[in-house]
């Protein structure tokens, strides 16, 4: 058995220096998480010695702004803890504090979030007993936020933890099949937004304003007669850190067989009945069902109106495309759940990830629960250099418009 003293101080060295006798630094404990995993060192915890106040947070962060950006660099993620953070408009000024440029507008969205202020949202409005699958925040879109925030104004009455992923690690626990194939064959994103729902995605623009975003973005588009739309972009969805040079792996594949991995690791949240269906049902079934699910839940009104959808592909060397194969989605799914860190929500919590390290998701979760989110420092990853792979070199530069 190790020694808790020597497994301590193997993970202090791995500790940045401290800069102030107000705040702790530390890692998450076993009994801050509900699933332990190999990941030990997302996020980076900061909490208060003894004064909790706001005041002593905005202090700190006053004083130390370009520190505290060094470890987000650095971990990948970082969670303020036990500080006295009340309210949206406090979440919003840590944010502006640690001067993270934050985006007013929420275009190209899945989900439905409630504004808060002019530049906070609700996290997701999507029913309490579904997982959001990991991924990178407009993880489809070139142009995306490298910050993202997160603050538990509610904290959930039962479950609905953030699993935070590192995506190098991710990455390179892959088979070398499959590592090889996301790292030389592009992804295809293939979008469709029908007209009733462009007020959710594109937050009120004008046809007009729509397509003068896409082009900007370097999608390929089409609007059809009744006034819905299908747009899509290619890239390979690794590369290099701007200021770390490591590899980031976009967490952007759509496929309800991986996160079928999360709700089987997960069943006994679960009736018999569901877990049976997550478990036991054969795979083109069960994403026959799924895709039947995904559809009543975005059609809320109950029409025949066709619903939103988002579809991935990789793209062959001859120009065609591809899906994820079956055993390929169960061991993306099983890795991701192997590296995720995923602790209980604390009241007054601030989580602020590097977007670009670091992926997320979302566990079902009993209510009351109210995490509200902000992003910001938009970068186009289309300008970002390839990624340099450990065992195989650089991979290619082929990015498709």
């Amino acid at each position: 058995m190790t020694d808790p003293k020597l497994q301590l101080m193997n993970t202090m060295q791995n500790f940045p220096f401290y800069i102030s006798k107000d705040m702790r630094l530390r890692f998450l404990r076993d009994d801050e998480k509900t699933v332990l995993s190999t990941e030990k060192e997302l996020p980076l915890v900061i909490e208060p010695v003894q004064e909790n106040s706001f005041a002593v947070l905005k202090g700190l962060l006053s004083e130390s702004r370009d520190w505290f950006n060094q470890q987000l660099d650095t971990y990948g993620a970082i969670l303020f803890r036990g500080f006295e953070v009340e309210g949206a408009e406090q979440f919003q000024k840590v944010l502006e504090l640690l001067n993270v440029q934050l985006e007013s507008v929420y275009h190209f969205g899945s989900a439905h979030r409630v504004r808060i202020t002019d530049k906070v949202f609700t996290s997701s409005e999507a029913p309490p007993d579904m997982i959001i699958a990991p991924h990178n925040e407009l993880n489809m879109v070139p142009v995306r936020p490298s910050v993202l925030a997160f603050f538990c104004q509610v904290q959930p009455d039962l479950y609905g933890e953030t699993p935070i992923i590192n995506t190098e690690k991710l990455f390179y626990n892959l088979s070398p099949s499959l590592q090889h194939k996301i790292a030389n064959f592009p992804q295809r994103f293939v979008r469709y937004v029908p007209n009733h729902l462009l007020e959710i995605v594109f937050e009120n623009l004008s046809r007009e304003e729509i397509t003068k975003l896409l082009q900007e973005q370097g999608f390929v588009f089409n609007w059809e007669e009744d006034g819905s739309i299908y747009f899509e972009c290619s890239y390979i969805p690794l590369f290099s850190h701007p200021r770390t040079s490591r590899l980031c792996f976009c967490l952007s594949i759509v496929d309800c067989l991986v996160s079928r991995e999360w709700y089987r690791n997960i069943g006994q949240r679960y009736s018999f009945g569901q877990r049976l269906y997550y478990n036991w049902l054969p795979a083109n079934l069960y994403k026959s069902f799924q895709q039947r699910l995904t559809t009543a839940a975005t059609v809320v009104d109950g029409s025949q109106k066709r619903t939103s959808t988002l579809d991935t592909y990789f793209l062959t060397e001859d120009g065609h495309s591809t899906k994820m194969t079956e055993a390929e989605a169960q061991e993306l799914g099983k890795a991701e759940w192997k590296n995720a860190a995923i602790f209980e929500w604390q009241q007054g919590d601030i989580l602020v990830m590097d977007n670009l390290q670091v992926a997320h998701s979302r566990l079902n979760t009993k209510l009351k629960r109210k995490i509200l989110t902000a992003f910001g420092n938009m970068c186009n990853i289309r300008h970002m250099k390839p990624a340099l792979l450990a065992t195989h070199g650089k991979i290619g530069d082929r990015v498709l418009d």
